[in-house]
């Protein structure tokens, strides 16, 4: 019989959110034993599932309950068994609550919270536990200090593999940063040095596929991959093999590319909600081959439990969709293709438009090019009409509508930055721009590009910058 009793999901129906606060308002240490006696007594998966209290502590920040916010925070720490100087953990509470009552010290408080995390080092926590702590000073507005965070994260997790203690997660997880930063010789060592400890489907095609395109010598761990052929996959193939491909992210664009992106071969379109929440299409173009969807979407759209077959009926040049995973077959005659890979981002998973990127890459296009992508750098973070759409839908993007919430017609400060828990977007913005220098194949409008040719420190102050005081 398992010994789980409760799952603790991290979603927002009214039955996840009571078992969260359950937990989080109970005193600390007594929470912590409750959760491992009765969800998960695994440390290491603890830590996974402390990610999700943070989104919580993120979503008390601008209600009345913000003094909650010391409270939820240690929780989720205390969960991931993050073991970090408590004087470090209240100056984090004690910024948090000055800049929720006066939002112009925001600014210093970015400050304060930088210098005392780089007064930190390594050695005081694992590398999860940095992993942790990285997300939650990201998506808690402290991007630079999150930065510092995940830097301790790297170096934690090579000394843990170098002393022999480290989990299957966690070398994967060093092996993912060295990569981050383009520590090539590093991470094909480490790959080699630890295969079968790491699956050798992870080795070969996440990290071989990856370091192949940025013309580098793949892992010496190379295994026959069955060949599937399937009328969907020589579909995908004949779209994207050596074709100009415009892959088209659901951003704001406000020049007018649409006679360019309807110029190429294929056009990709990221989360294709029909032509109707679409901006002009003198600006975004016309046309759509292929879209990408998550897996809850797409079941609801094969339930037909959607509010509206949009994403299907609006879109007549549609011949392919593409699901981030699960067997779809086809919706309303449209085929659906799963994602084979996965980007290797460091600390969480990729977002859809780099997850529908490094998919296309795999088939070798002739080029791609970007078009609206900031890489959430504007506080707006999708174009006005998907905006509309989704403020006006009960379950955008296949989720449920408290996931969002809103401040006019745009997603508000604090949501954009929780964005930063479930995703991790300095990842993404690192491995687009190491594809975009280093494998030649992909291009981008001069927006796209003013933001890839950003170093990583500019990029952080960038974010900052964008979230301003809140």
């Amino acid at each position: 019989m398992s010994e789980k009793v409760l799952k603790i999901k991290s979603d927002y129906s009214t039955d996840a959110r009571l078992k969260r606060w359950i937990f989080l308002l109970m005193p600390t240490k007594f929470s912590v034993i409750l959760f491992r006696k009765f969800v998960d007594k695994n440390r290491e998966r603890n830590s996974i599932e402390a990610a999700k209290f943070l989104v919580d502590t993120n979503n008390i920040y601008p209600t009345h309950f913000y003094f909650l916010l010391s409270k939820f925070l240690r929780f989720a720490l205390a969960l991931g068994d993050v073991n970090l100087p408590k004087p470090y953990v209240s100056e984090i509470s004690k910024s948090l609550q000055e800049t929720r009552r006066n939002p112009s010290k925001r600014k210093d408080a970015c400050e304060k919270i930088l210098n005392a995390t780089s007064e930190l080092s390594p050695q005081q926590t694992s590398a999860h536990g940095w992993k942790l702590v990285s997300l939650a000073l990201s998506g808690l507005g402290f991007i630079r200090a999150g930065t510092i965070a995940r830097n301790y994260c790297l170096a934690a997790a090579l000394s843990e593999v170098s002393s022999g203690n480290a989990s299957n997660r966690t070398r994967n997880l060093a092996i993912k940063g060295l990569l981050e930063s383009r520590r090539f010789d590093e991470a094909r060592h480490l790959i080699e040095s630890q295969t079968p400890s790491i699956e050798a489907f992870s080795s070969d095609e996440t990290y071989g596929d990856y370091l192949a395109l940025l013309n580098q010598r793949r892992p010496d761990v190379r295994i026959e991959s069955p060949v599937v052929e399937s009328a969907v996959e020589g579909l995908f193939s004949s779209l994207v093999n050596k074709k100009s491909i415009a892959l088209v992210a659901p951003g704001v664009i406000d020049k007018e590319y649409g006679q360019e992106i309807d110029s190429h071969d294929t056009v990709f379109r990221v989360k294709f909600n029909g032509r109707s929440a679409m901006p002009d299409e003198k600006y975004v173009g016309r046309r759509c081959d292929i879209t990408s969807h998550n897996s809850d979407l797409l079941t609801l759209a094969k339930l037909d439990k959607l509010e509206s077959s949009a994403a299907i009926s609006d879109a007549p040049d549609l011949k392919l969709i593409v699901a981030k995973k699960g067997e779809f077959g086809s919706i309303d005659g449209v085929p659906v293709r799963s994602m084979h890979g996965w980007p290797p981002t460091f600390l969480t998973t990729a977002t859809s438009g780099t997850l529908l990127l490094l998919e296309t890459l795999r088939f070798a296009p002739e080029k791609i090019k970007l078009f609206g992508f900031d890489f959430y750098t504007n506080r707006q973070i999708y174009n006005q009409a998907l905006m509309a759409t989704y403020k006006s839908s009960s379950n955008p993007d296949g989720g449920d509508s408290r996931e969002h919430s809103w401040s006019g017609d745009n997603f508000s400060v604090h949501s954009v930055a929780r964005s930063h828990i479930s995703h991790d977007l300095k990842s993404d913005f690192l491995l687009v721009k190491n594809l975009y220098e280093l494998s030649g194949l992909i291009d981008g409008t001069p927006e796209v590009l003013e933001i890839l040719n950003l170093t990583a420190d500019e990029y952080d102050a960038r974010l900052e910058e964008m979230l301003g005081d809140w």
